[in-house]
């Protein structure tokens, strides 16, 4: 069986961490039942202490993961202090870092693939192993086109006062580190291939590659909630940040109730990325006197039953390579609305149970949300159960189908 390198660290994250993490354990997993699989912690995993390491490799073992050769050793290394890798000489010292791995690192695997594209380690493995190699972007890699990137920050990442980051600090580290780093790699260790969960995302850093149909899927037992019956709110949930337009949100509920001539309730539902943000959110529905139910970070279950019940998902981010928010806010039966940024754009365009909107167009937001919450239970039935949606939803419901997507892709190169 061919044997399939792993090149990752968030496999090894004691806590979870986003929706590509997500996608690549699942995916991984089940790529178990076509290849060899030997795990490769990149650099970014020794971020963690060793005790944890230690333990959630030996985790991954009992699934029948292969821990690559070396890397026990390294962590003994670290324990008896003749081997520094800590946080601050990851980001400072990445390549040398990198090195010490690919001395450690045994080289047998026919190809590397990284799942949720994090650091730049395979493009290192691959050359210095003389391996085909090949990675999976969830967002862009970088924003090719610097004016319109700088353009729309600054239109929605303001400057924090207290850590002073804004747009510029955004703007820089694409100018000055991402792009330029990822440039120079891709013409001196050109990847065998590059997939995406979107569209989208490869046009954005203007790169050809694999798009993953499906790039990602949601749990089927998530459509058990449909067709249970609506209520008079509307609602948002996400990582609370200015990414995701959680400082538009009140506006556009401002604007949806001067339609409707009556109050309309918010439901909420995440964690505020930073306190001077939640400030200014719940200062602006203060101001604007606005019915919002805080719910904080919830369990799935209740997520779901509220997610379910509302009559839109509200969702007019800025930054994504696909959006589960979105696919989970279709498979519970609940319509959205959202912008037409490049992933959006290219997952959900076809589907009328989401309404694409110019982004930052608040005031087509909120029209578009108000028509959603004033259609009648029989007509929404008939639009999220409309056939197109029904077969997206079937596609989409099923890790093993995106996992089979990436095999394929995978040995298509392998040829």
């Amino acid at each position: 069986m061919v044997k399939l390198g792993i090149v990752y660290s968030n496999l090894l994250s004691p806590h979870f961490a986003g929706g590509g993490s997500l996608h690549a354990y699942e995916v991984v997993m089940r790529l178990r039942k076509f290849f060899d699989i030997v795990y490769y912690p990149s650099s970014l995993s020794f971020k963690w202490s060793t005790d944890i390491l230690t333990q959630k490799a030996n985790e991954l073992e009992r699934q029948g993961i292969i821990i690559v050769d070396g890397f026990y050793s390294i962590l003994d290394d670290i324990s008896k202090n003749k081997l520094s890798i800590n946080k601050m000489e990851i980001i400072l010292k990445e390549k040398k870092i990198i090195n010490k791995l690919i001395e450690k690192y045994s080289s047998d695997v026919d190809i590397f693939y990284e799942p949720d594209h994090t650091s730049p380690d395979i493009f290192y493995f691959g050359k210095a192993f003389n391996k085909k190699f090949g990675f999976t972007i969830h967002e862009p890699l970088f924003y090719a086109d610097s004016f319109s990137y700088l353009r729309r920050l600054l239109k929605f990442y303001k400057i924090n006062p207290y850590t002073g980051k804004g747009f510029y600090t955004r703007f820089l580290y694409n100018e000055l580190l991402a792009k330029p780093k990822y440039k120079r790699l891709l013409k001196t260790s050109k990847p065998t291939f590059i997939a995406s969960v979107s569209q989208g995302s490869l046009e954005t850093s203007h790169l050809d590659g694999e798009v993953i149909r499906p790039g990602n899927a949601f749990d089927s037992n998530l459509l058990s909630y449909r067709d249970k019956g609506k209520e008079d709110y509307v609602v948002f949930w996400s990582r609370l940040n200015q990414d995701k337009g959680i400082l538009e949100v009140p506006q556009i509920l401002k604007i949806m109730e001067y339609n409707l001539h009556k109050k309309i309730k918010l439901k909420l539902m995440g964690k505020f990325f930073d306190k001077y943000n939640e400030k200014r959110f719940w200062n602006k529905v203060k101001k604007l006197n606005l019915d919002v139910e805080y719910y904080g970070f919830v369990e799935r279950e209740k997520l779901n039953e509220i997610v379910s019940k509302a009559k839109v998902l509200i969702y007019p981010s800025h930054v994504d390579g696909f959006s589960l928010v979105v696919l989970e806010s279709l498979a519970l039966g609940t319509p959205v609305v959202g912008y037409d940024i490049p992933a959006i754009k290219s997952v959900y365009s076809n589907l009328e149970m989401i309404k694409i909107v110019r982004e930052f167009d608040k005031n087509s937001m909120a029209i578009e949300a108000s028509k959603l919450y004033s259609t009648s239970e029989k007509e929404l039935n008939t639009l999220i159960n409309n056939e197109k949606v029904l077969d997206f939803l079937r596609l989409h419901s099923s890790w093993d189908n995106v996992a089979i997507a990436v095999k394929n892709i995978i040995n298509k190169y392998l040829e």
